[in-house]
């Protein structure tokens, strides 16, 4: 059974296609076509397809991972959308928080505009209280009034947000009820389906984007489904979410909100399946791709979520793999601000017009440019066409770096790549050492196509011994969606201290959560023997205005599962903080359950040895630039690289979309995965 994974990132798009019973793999990449995605994919499809010498037909399984949504967000590309909410919480979405996320200092910060303007805002005067009681119904008459002023403002797509909806949903329901009766044709998303929890900025705007999509996501779904049919591929088709889970495009209809950030999430899921098979248990994962450097940190194998989200600076309180996220890629654009300080990023050439050397047209120099000037990336085994690009390369970064900041070409080039791994390092520093976590203890996982490029420079300053770039590292995030599990989150709101709650509430509260779950699964037609169902307890110190997710056991719950609970909060907030306060009083406030339908995943191991290339042992030899001096360079074709076999630093090696280096004084060892496993403080027993 062929199961194909498509990620589409800003500049490339990358295909992998597993046969999921003998375990090969085979990957491939195309250039991303922003103004028609579907041009990209099918490209992809078809290249693919071709390589391993089947038809599309025969594919019975698609995951699809795109930066869609926020791309829709970024540049406004939506319907008119929305909003009715309770009387006197017409302005929440302007209000917002008091605080300054980026600068608490800068009275000048600029929020975003809101996503629906004040003159589609609507009140209702309904009012349910905190527990769920009903103090003042719906008025039908009044819901009806707002749908025909509705329908002369040309509305596509309608938010539902309420005052405690979480706690009772009775009144949004009623409100759907009534909009869908008299306007079917709208798109209508309600809270108390997307995000039931407290909190009522978050929640509307969650809801709201969730509602600001639905339009688009229709069409861009609709129209991937006709292509699918022209192909004729009867494959069951699945979209990446955030949460590290898929979901089917039936459900992505309904919550679209969902795969806001599902690009970026695949490669975390492949780095830890990987790394859980050759036991690894700590890793930082460093995604480096054309536009943007995706960081994140995974101990004992588990993954870190949060609900503190946000895309172009709305927030998005649903459960997200916790990851850094920054504008450096290879497509980076390197400039010199006003001051005369060397800056990189965050605008990147992304794949079109590309950085200057592709000889697309871009005019301005990357950090892909840099690379080549300094020799780390080889013209004679890049994929792209870099003949007689030199030239033209040296002669942007001259005139837009060297000559203002009056430094030779090298110190340029070298600068740009100092000043992108600086950015990348802060990045790396935020998801460990500002969380508690030290670096040195971990293992960094590098991939995208520039992740091999830096990843042991950046090991080397932070301390970090060990690197793996896995095998393919330009396609490793389509790799990780054909490892993904269907999944789906259920929460419930209810603020209770230990006093009030009991393992007889706990239980009830969480075998409703279960069940919605495992309705849900039944819907995307999961088997019941493949579903998997995972409980976590958000909780605080009382007076707290923050929580810290709790893991609790999928079973009956007793009254000494509360306190073990309790003694792992403390654990958890003295991790996190340095300090836990076991004599204050503690507050229950978010119940959780992901439940997750799991699909049978390629072996990794059987694909390694399946690999065959025609690569022969013969060497290139050039010369490469580190730190202001020439070394010379063995230039090896990855394939040619054997189980077993080791490479001195400096070299350079080389593979379809992606280069990796190997730094002065560090040394690469090849495993029997194909991984490239990087030593940056060589000890002779750390080589095997």
């Amino acid at each position: 059974m062929y199961r194909i994974g498509i990620d589409t990132g800003g500049t490339n798009t990358d295909v992998v296609l597993t046969h999921v019973d003998t375990g090969r793999i085979y990957y491939t990449k195309t250039p991303t076509t922003p103004k028609e995605l579907l041009t990209g994919i099918n490209n992809g499809i078809h290249k693919i397809v071709a390589q391993c010498g089947i038809t599309p037909q025969e594919i019975r399984e698609l995951v699809y991972g795109t930066t869609i949504v926020v791309n829709m967000i970024a540049q406004k590309e939506s319907e008119a959308t929305a909003l009715i909410t309770t009387k006197g919480f017409r302005d929440v979405l302007e209000i917002g928080r008091a605080y300054r996320s980026e600068n608490i200092y800068d009275i000048n910060m600029e929020k975003p505009e809101p996503l629906v303007k004040r003159n589609l805002r609507f009140e209702v005067s309904e009012r349910m209280n905190f527990m769920g009681e009903a103090l003042t119904p719906v008025s039908e008459t009044e819901v009806m009034a707002i749908v025909e002023k509705l329908k002369e403002k040309n509305i596509r797509a309608v938010a539902v947000c309420l005052m405690h909806a979480y706690a009772n949903p009775q009144h949004e329901v009623e409100i759907k009820r009534i909009i869908q009766r008299e306007w079917p044709e709208v798109y209508v998303s309600v809270s108390s389906e997307i995000i039931p929890q407290f909190r009522e900025y978050e929640r509307t705007s969650t809801t709201v984007i969730n509602a600001y999509m639905m339009p688009n996501m229709a069409s861009h779904i609709v129209e991937f489904k006709e292509e699918m049919e022209k192909k004729q591929m009867a494959a069951n088709c699945y979209m990446m979410q955030g949460n590290a889970g898929i979901m089917t495009f039936d459900a992505a209809l309904q919550k679209p909100v969902s795969v806001s950030e599902s690009g970026p999430i695949a490669g975390i899921i492949a780095a830890n399946y990987m790394c859980e098979l050759i036991g690894e248990k700590n890793i930082i994962t460093l995604d480096m791709g054309g536009t943007s450097a995706d960081v994140a940190l995974i101990q004992n194998n588990i993954m870190r979520f949060t609900t503190e989200n946000s895309v172009e600076g709305y927030p998005i309180s649903i459960p997200t793999v916790d990851l850094s996220f920054i504008g450096a890629g290879g497509g980076s654009i390197a400039w010199c601000d006003e001051g005369g300080a060397l800056k990189v990023g965050p605008i990147s050439a992304g794949a079109d017009p590309g950085p200057v050397c592709y000889g697309k047209g871009g005019t301005r120099p990357t950090v892909t440019d840099a690379n080549l000037v300094t020799g780390r990336i080889r013209p004679e085994i890049f994929e792209e066409n870099l003949e007689n690009a030199m030239e033209k390369t040296a002669a942007a970064i001259r005139e837009h770096v060297a000559e203002p900041l009056e430094i030779d070409l090298v110190k340029a080039a070298e600068g740009i790549i100092d000043v992108v791994n600086s950015n990348m390092i802060r990045a790396i520093k935020f998801v460990s050492v500002q969380k508690g976590y030290d670096p040195r203890d971990f293992t960094l996982v590098a991939f995208g196509g520039a992740g091999g490029l830096h990843a042991g420079k950046l090991a080397e300053d932070l301390e970090i011994p060990k690197v793996i770039v896995p095998y393919s590292p330009g396609t490793f995030c389509a790799l990780g969606l054909v490892l993904s599990d269907i999944k789906c989150d259920r929460v419930h709101t209810r603020l209770m201290t230990k006093e009030q709650i009991s393992a007889r509430l706990l239980n009830q509260i969480y075998t409703e959560l279960d069940q919605q779950g495992l309705q849900e699964l039944e819907k995307q037609q999961v088997n019941k023997e493949h579903i998997l169902l995972v409980r976590t307890c958000d909780m605080r110190y009382f007076g707290q205005a923050f929580e810290i997710s709790v893991p609790m056991p999928s079973k009956v719950l007793s009254e000494d599962d509360i306190d073990n609970m309790i003694d792992q909060f403390h654990t958890l907030h003295e991790q996190a903080y340095g300090h836990c306060m076991r004599e204050d009083p503690i507050e229950f406030v978010n119940y959780r359950v992901s439940a997750i339908g799991t699909f049978s995943k390629p072996d990794l191991l059987q694909n390694a040895r399946l690999i065959q290339s025609d690569a022969g042992d013969e060497r290139l030899t050039g010369t490469a630039i580190f730190d202001g001096r020439e070394y010379p360079v063995a230039v090896i074709n990855r394939d040619s690289l054997k189980a077993g076999e080791q490479v001195e630093g400096p070299a350079i090696i080389a593979e379809m979309g992606a280069t990796t280096v190997v730094y002065p004084g560090h040394t690469a060892v090849i495993d029997e995965m194909k991984n490239i496993v990087m030593y940056t403080n060589l000890k002779g027993e750390e080589v095997k």
